[in-house]
């Protein structure tokens, strides 16, 4: 009644319906009312007063500078499952969902307990009310911030150890771990990967073939004749700093810099942008790779 009020008939007449609703359904003359609206926040959370679930309901009141007016959105229906009732005495409890339907059709379920008080006129009040949206557990495939640090602390120790194997031990044994890290960090096996490595260009700047993402860390391969193996360059150190972490769902991307120690103490720093997924058997795969050195700008003429 209060939101078609609304839409009809204007705020002030929405604000006066909802005022009586007040008074007629719940007991804030009786005493506190231990009310929590689903989307109240920080130290307004709780809505003990009249003047507080009021402005909740319609909004309107600078002493509640984030409430919009809950009641005012458009709700065209309103449907209430109970889990269970508790009577006892002249009070009852009730547990379970209310799903709301706006003029729009969207809808909106969430999960509600209520305190109901018959007084001393007959009356049935509302004492307690607490609504919340319903639980969303991570889905098992969520990343997390760690998880993504971690693999990016994986690829720089990658890097060292196929720079020390290389070093050690020679090409042939250096480029067999480079395909063992590339097929269990890069995604190759579900599709191309968006791979623009920092020393490519022309045709073969961008590598979206296992193929070419190993022939760019280790060369040897007569199809990329300009690739000398860049994982091959005596690497011993790799820092990452990231300028800012996005993730949604099981997609993480990253942006920052690189900076990488040879065994000579030389450091080479690169632009890095970087977009993980994680695989439906909990594997954080990179399927976006983007380096570059940082822009130079020329200098000023004199």
């Amino acid at each position: 009644n209060i939101a078609t009020i609304y839409d009809d008939k204007g705020y002030e007449a929405a604000k006066a319906a909802a005022e009586q609703v007040i008074v007629d359904g719940y007991g804030y003359q009786i005493a506190p009312v231990l009310f929590k609206p689903t989307l109240t926040t920080g130290e307004q959370t709780f809505r003990t007063t009249r003047e507080g679930a009021l402005s909740y309901f319609v909004g309107g009141n600078p002493t509640y500078p984030n409430d919009g007016g809950f009641a005012l959105k458009g709700w065209r229906k309103c449907e209430i499952k109970n889990a269970a009732v508790f009577l006892n005495g002249n009070t009852g409890t009730t547990v379970g969902n209310v799903i709301i339907t706006d003029k729009n059709g969207n809808v909106t379920t969430v999960d509600k307990t209520w305190t109901f008080l018959k007084d001393a006129d007959g009356k049935v009040r509302i004492m307690a009310h607490h609504s919340s949206l319903p639980y969303l557990p991570d889905s098992p495939s969520q990343i997390t911030e760690a998880e993504v640090l971690a693999a990016q602390e994986g690829w720089g120790e990658a890097l060292v150890n196929i720079a020390t194997t290389f070093d050690n031990k020679g090409l042939p044994a250096a480029k067999t771990l480079a395909g063992e890290i590339i097929d269990a960090a890069y995604g190759y096996q579900f599709g191309p990967v968006l791979f623009k490595p920092t020393l490519a260009n022309g045709e073969q700047t961008f590598r979206t073939t296992r193929e070419g993402a190993l022939a760019y860390f280790v060369g040897d391969d007569a199809s990329y004749p300009s690739d000398t193996g860049f994982a091959l360059k005596g690497w011993r150190e790799v820092e990452i700093e990231n300028s800012a972490v996005r993730i949604e769902g099981n997609t993480a991307q990253t942006m920052g810099w690189v900076i990488m120690t040879d065994k000579s103490g030389n450091v080479t720093k690169v632009d890095k942008t970087w977009t993980f997924v994680k695989d439906t058997e909990g594997v954080v795969r990179i399927v976006s790779h983007h380096s570059s050195l940082p822009y130079a700008p020329a200098p000023a003429s004199a």
